[in-house]
């Protein structure tokens, strides 16, 4: 019986793991492809954000104008994610490489659940 339970929860864990990397894949992709809409979808009620040197939090409504004068300015050219982690609360996050034609920018994506899935509670976009 200890050995079901064991396995049962690996593979709840394995499953919410794989879930959380989804949700980074279709950020990502959605920064590749500049668009906000999908973004937003990932967007938590309020998010702490910081674009260059501005920094706030704002409600999803803020976000999604700031996210998108930013994306226009500065069209990706390649995104990587060069790390992802979690905490042992369930929050995920990915560091990535946000490329453009003015340079190269360091993107971090903070996730939580807030009860309906995995939202964007922080993301930050600083110059290398």
């Amino acid at each position: 019986m200890k050995i079901r339970k064991f396995f049962t929860a690996t593979i709840l864990i394995m499953a919410s793991l794989l879930v959380a990397a989804d949700t980074f894949d279709e950020v990502v992709n959605a920064l590749k492809k500049s668009n906000i809409k999908e973004i937003s979808k990932y967007l938590n009620a309020s998010v702490e954000l910081t674009v260059l040197n501005n920094e706030g939090v704002y409600s999803k409504q803020q976000a999604e104008i700031i996210l998108k004068n930013f994306l226009d300015a500065n069209p990706p050219k390649n995104i990587t994610i060069q790390h992802k982690g979690s905490s042992a609360q369930g929050s995920k996050y990915a560091i990535a490489v946000y490329e453009c034609a003015q340079g190269k920018y360091r993107a971090y994506i903070f996730m939580k659940d807030n009860g309906s899935g995995m939202h964007i509670h922080e993301m930050r976009f600083e110059k290398e």
